[in-house]
């Protein structure tokens, strides 16, 4: 569905999310989990990192960008709603984190969960911040007799909806290279539905 807005990035964040939903959807828990010697990451754990990124974003726009009147209560992060670190037995000091800033020790011993789980995150996680692009296009498609407080938060919460969408990009990539190199060699966009 394309917005009102002078720009479509919600068109671009469902198809980059459904190109990272497809490339997962194709491998089971073990090739998931899968890493190559001496690699601190696999597929699970670039895919919860994007669920946490993307969980995130939008708690973190709505609490730094106060006023953009999107009809949200305040409901937060599902991570910390529903517990998740604490029902996946992440440790303490990485209970909080989104993936980054991680040492390799770190990050290759996150118990990152079973397929069904980590999609489903990730896949409510994609839907909230979908949902939210599509809040803010609908309501403030052109800046024109807005205020000069919000049409900035508008352009900041824009900004930063663009610099996630390369990082799902990068990361995309990264899923790309480790499933080249566990199955052979095959681009997911290739199979773009």
């Amino acid at each position: 569905m394309s917005s009102s807005a002078n720009y479509d990035v919600l068109h671009s964040f469902k198809d980059i999310h459904n190109v990272v939903l497809n490339l997962a959807d194709e491998l089971n828990d073990e090739q998931l989990n899968w890493k190559p010697e001496g690699y601190s990451t696999s597929i699970g754990f670039h895919l919860w990192h994007l669920a946490r990124e993307s969980d995130y974003l939008k708690a973190a726009i709505l609490h730094h960008y106060p006023g953009l009147d999107l009809g949200y209560e305040e409901e937060g992060e599902l991570w910390i709603r529903e517990n998740l670190a604490q029902k996946w037995g992440f440790p303490v000091e990485a209970r909080e984190t989104v993936g980054t800033g991680l040492s390799g020790e770190v990050a290759a011993a996150l118990p990152i969960p079973s397929k069904v789980e980590l999609l489903d995150y990730l896949r409510r996680s994609y839907e909230a911040i979908e949902e939210f692009i599509e809040r803010l296009d609908s309501k403030y498609p052109v800046f024109e007799n807005l205020d000069e407080d919000l049409r900035k938060k508008i352009e900041n919460t824009r900004l930063n909806l663009l610099v996630f969408l390369t990082h799902d990009c990068r990361h995309l990539g990264m899923m790309e290279c480790l499933k080249g190199l566990l199955t052979g060699f095959g681009s997911a966009t290739e199979k773009r539905k």
